[in-house]
């Protein structure tokens, strides 16, 4: 009987698939390492990307921060010229105002009353201290400063009666809030003027 000794293609078989699974096992490895080389490739872009995006956020808001300083800038000296403004309206009115004030209380005087001083105190305080022939030219003026425009809270402080030489005659004290600047005045300052026909 002959014998056929297969042991040598068994071996040769256990290694062309051992050689197989090597190859096999081999290739796996390198694709992993592909797959992972492609995932960490699209993770840096997308990281990249995100990072371009933050920097843009961060250039726009820095943009924006300047143009908001630029508009607060805008707005305080458009303040300070405001206040300016107010400043010069104020001496413009303080010029002429006074003149219009001793006008206005050189109309509104009686005849027959006189004043021997006017003081004004801060806060536009006016205190008037005179004389009259009598108690009605004291009452006229005192009536007269509560319906100028110029005067405001118009207060009678004292009267008295006193002989000066052969006249009877009343000294007073009275006291007003002087208005520069009346409303009336302000009013028609300020009107457009209407147009010529």
């Amino acid at each position: 009987m002959i014998r056929i000794n297969l042991l040598p293609v068994r071996v040769s078989k256990k290694k062309e698939l051992g050689q197989q699974q090597l190859l096999l096992f081999g290739l796996l490895v390198i694709l992993g390492l592909v797959g992972n080389y492609v995932w960490n490739h699209a993770r840096a872009q997308d990281l990249a990307s995100r990072k371009q995006r933050v920097q843009a956020t961060k250039d726009e808001i820095a943009k924006l921060e300047r143009i908001i300083g630029e508009v607060k800038d805008i707005k305080a000296q458009q303040a300070a010229l405001k206040e300016k403004i107010d400043v010069l309206d104020k001496l413009k009115a303080g010029r002429a105002g006074p003149v219009r004030v001793l006008d206005e209380l050189a109309t509104i005087t009686p005849k027959r009353l006189w004043f021997r001083k006017i003081a004004e105190e801060k806060g536009g305080s006016v205190t008037f201290e005179g004389s009259a022939i009598n108690i009605d030219d004291v009452s006229a003026l005192l009536k007269a400063l509560k319906d100028s425009s110029y005067f405001s809270a118009a207060t009678l402080k004292k009267t008295a009666s006193k002989m000066d030489g052969r006249f009877k005659v009343v000294d007073f004290t009275m006291t007003a809030n002087v208005n520069y600047t009346p409303v009336a005045a302000v009013t028609t300052a300020t009107a457009p003027a209407s147009p010529a026909k």
